[in-house]
């Protein structure tokens, strides 16, 4: 709120107002109940009523010590000061007053309140430059500020990474001149322990008036000052380092030193060479005359700091050698592989790494460690290394790839890896192994393909030769094939894969299958008789080995409902014949049944070798089955149909049977009725009341229903008849009285005119029916 009075009316306002009366003074009204005024700034004040009093005597006015006012004419009064500097107002009462004649005087107090901002606000240091450790002190000058009870002393620091601290001293913190309500100069002091963290620091003050009225209590602020701080240079590498370079590279060593003023540099090196003036020391090219102890100091006015750092120049390996006592393997036996490092060191630091390769490119790590290689001694701790891996051969290391890895494990060589072998390629020799187990079995039917297959694995490739039934001249191959096998062909082969290492040989026995020439299904008779025990025939030729052989049987009704049936190995009969192949005739027993007419029976012969992907080798032609049955009626005897006379009668007497059933009736009249199943009766009369009997047969029997028949009346008819009969008389009854009502009329108006002479008129029409 700006608090700055133009000479029209301050626009602040304050917070106290006092009533010294309530009902008469309620009228007596002041512009400002509160006032907060800046120094030399204009003040106007009005005091005010609405009306003069009815005595129409009274004194309206201001009270105050600077420049009292009244009237007693106006109902309005204005109090004034041009600049006010006058300090006194602070916590004085300034009153409104109306007096009344015979009356209490009214009062209406104003608070009114004077502050001044400083003429400047300044910050400074005892030293331009500190020295770290001493206790400094900051110093804010505020020149002519006010009131000063009200103020208040902040101070801010901000860091080189612009984090912002404030400190604030109130009123008695500080050294002043001038009464507490009034302004004055006030001198405020800040204690600051010099450290390095306040080198480059920036410290400002400000005067705050902490007033009510003021938004803004910041009335002064002094210029940043900036704080420079020396202190003694610090080395961040800590001491004791170890630095480890393999001789021929670069060496660098830091001594960055942070301090103000900035550090120089000094160095001492093992051979005391000429060394720059700078925090990092740099050689190209180490050498073995490089290794020792170096020593850094950074400086300056405040003091130093120093570092000393052991170097250890490493020997990379000339060579990384790997071999083995032999270029090939064989199986069995335990086998060298020898890596050989040369001229490197430290040796305690030292790590073969072992690495292995197989054909699918699967990786296998080990590592040897200081104390499990030989080693000779050379110059200056160089060592020549000799590691051994000691390894089974199998025909697993056959293809192997192996590579040795001398490692520097230190901490320093961010790269442990400072020499590598080239691969060695491993050949292992081992005899063959035939992947197919011996001891097997192959089926084959007479006239396809045979194929035995005898692969082995072996190093050198090895060789093959077969054994047969008919030792027949067999190439020298580990695949078997006959193109078309015959029964000759059945019997033990025998295969042995050798080369120089040793050999592996397997047996297999070939069952030459016969196909089955024929299978044929067949029953007892063509047609079966319902309630007999049928039996249906399934002759298999020349078929084996019988011990393997499943005759399927598949029934298909009318409805293509399908049933599978099977009868293995022992529920058939079998006739032998040369060279295991067998005729076998299987037996179903079928119960004559009406379910069974119609039904498709086929018979099928089954090798289930688990060398035969497809086992069904064999199936009979589709047998159709007819079974004769008497006839069956689905209606009920003893039925009961009731027809309306001269309406038609239709009766139902149709059957199932095989051969198709003929039919015979009887009636009550006895008479002549057609040979069928449906009896029909175009107009029923009294006469067709009876009882029916329908028979239907066949050759294998017969059955018969029986049905009343009830010839009803039909009632509704007559009673609408009736109706008819009685509508029409009374409408000829209703008829005939209006006639005879008209009549009547007539007569006695053409009586009334006569006796009355009067010209006729047309009121007999509202008398008519």
């Amino acid at each position: 709120m700006t608090v700055c009075v133009l000479p029209v009316f301050l626009v602040v306002m304050g917070v106290y107002v006092e009533y010294t009366h309530t009902d008469g003074c309620s009228t007596l009204t002041v512009s400002h109940e509160s006032l907060l005024v800046e120094y030399g700034e204009p003040v106007e004040l009005n005091c005010s009523i609405p009306s003069k009093p009815p005595s129409s005597q009274h004194i309206l006015g201001w009270e105050s010590q600077i420049n009292p006012v009244q009237t007693d004419s106006e109902t309005s009064v204005m109090w004034r000061s041009p600049g006010l500097t006058q300090w006194e107002v602070n916590g004085r009462e300034l009153f409104c007053f109306l007096t009344v004649p015979n009356k209490e005087q009214c009062k209406k107090r104003v608070h009114l309140s004077l502050y001044r901002r400083p003429d400047s606000v300044k910050i400074s240091s005892e030293s331009s430059v500190w020295s770290e450790g001493q206790m400094m002190k900051l110093k804010c000058e505020i020149k002519n500020v006010g009131p000063l009870q009200n103020l208040t002393v902040q101070w801010t620091r901000v860091d080189q990474n612009k984090n912002r601290t404030v400190t604030e001293m109130s009123y008695g913190n500080f050294s002043s001149s001038g009464e507490e309500r009034k302004s004055g100069d006030v001198t405020a002091t800040l204690n600051v322990s010099a450290s390095r963290d306040e080198d480059g620091v920036q410290y400002q003050c400000a005067a705050l008036l902490k007033l009510v009225q003021l938004q803004q209590p910041q009335v002064g602020t002094s210029e940043p000052l900036n704080i420079t701080v020396h202190y003694k240079p610090s080395i961040s590498r800590p001491s004791g380092g170890v630095e480890s370079v393999i001789r021929g590279d670069e060496l660098v060593l830091n001594c960055s030193a942070h301090g103000n003023p900035s550090p120089q540099y000094t160095w001492s090196s093992p051979g005391n060479m000429n060394l720059m003036n700078s925090s990092i020391l740099i050689i190209s090219t180490v050498g073995s005359e490089d290794q020792g102890q170096y020593s850094c100091t950074a400086y300056n006015d405040k003091g130093s700091d120093s570092v000393t750092v052991t170097v250890n120049v490493l020997e990379h390996p000339h060579t990384t050698n790997l071999s083995s006592v032999s270029n090939v393997w064989s199986e069995g036996q335990m086998m060298k592989l020898n890596c050989e490092i040369k001229n490197t060191g430290p040796v305690q630091n030292l790590t073969v790494q072992w690495t292995r390769v197989d054909q699918n490119k699967n990786r296998t790590v080990t590592e040897m460690s200081y104390g499990n290689f030989s080693i000779s001694e050379k110059q200056k701790g160089s060592v020549d290394a000799t590691a051994t891996l000691e390894v089974l051969a199998s025909r697993d290391e056959d293809g192997v790839q192996y590579q040795c890895a001398a490692l520097l494990k230190l901490e320093q060589l961010q790269q442990p890896q400072v020499g590598t072998s080239e691969p060695l390629n491993i050949t292992v020799h081992y005899k063959p192994s035939i992947s197919r187990p011996s001891g097997g079995v192959e089926s084959v039917i007479r006239g396809d393909e045979l194929v035995l297959n005898c692969s082995a694995h072996g190093n050198p490739s090895p060789q093959y030769t077969w054994s047969s039934p008919g030792n027949m001249n067999l190439m020298n191959s580990s695949i078997l094939i006959i193109s078309t096998v015959g029964s000759e062909d059945q019997g033990q082969y025998s295969c042995t894969a050798y080369n120089d290492k040793g050999s592996d040989s397997v047996t297999v026995t070939v069952n030459v299958l016969e196909h089955p020439h024929t299978t044929n299904l067949s029953s007892v008779s063509n047609v079966w008789s319902e309630g007999q025990m049928m039996k249906l025939k399934c002759e298999i030729k020349n078929t084996g080995p019988v011990q393997n052989l499943t005759v399927q049987w598949t029934k298909v009704d009318q409805n293509k409902n399908r049933t599978v049936t099977e009868m293995s190995y022992g529920n058939f009969s079998i006739s032998k014949k040369q060279k295991g192949s067998v005729d076998v005739t299987a037996t179903l027993e079928v119960l004559a049944s009406r379910d069974e007419d119609g039904v498709q029976y086929q018979c099928a012969a089954l090798l289930k070798l688990e060398q035969l992907q497809q086992p069904q080798v064999g199936t009979s032609e589709p047998l159709k089955i007819t079974v004769h049955y008497k006839p069956s009626i689905s209606r009920p005897s003893g039925g009961v149909v009731s027809v309306i006379r001269g309406d038609e009668l239709v009766l139902n007497c149709s059957a199932h049977g095989n051969p198709s059933p003929q039919y015979t009736w009887s009636s009550p009249g006895n008479m002549n009725l057609m040979n069928s199943s449906i009896l029909i009766i175009s107009t029923v009369g009294s006469e067709d009341q009876g009882q029916y009997s329908c028979t239907a047969y066949n050759d294998k029997g017969s059955d018969s229903v029986t049905v009343r028949v009830n010839v009803v009346v039909d009632y509704k008819l007559i009673i609408i008849a009736i109706c008819a009969v009685v509508t029409v008389v009374l409408i000829i009854g209703f008829s005939f009285w209006c006639y005879q009502r008209t009549q009547n009329i007539r007569r006695n108006h053409a009586n009334l005119l006569a006796a009355s002479d009067a010209p006729p008129t047309d009121s007999l029409k509202d008398t008519a029916c």
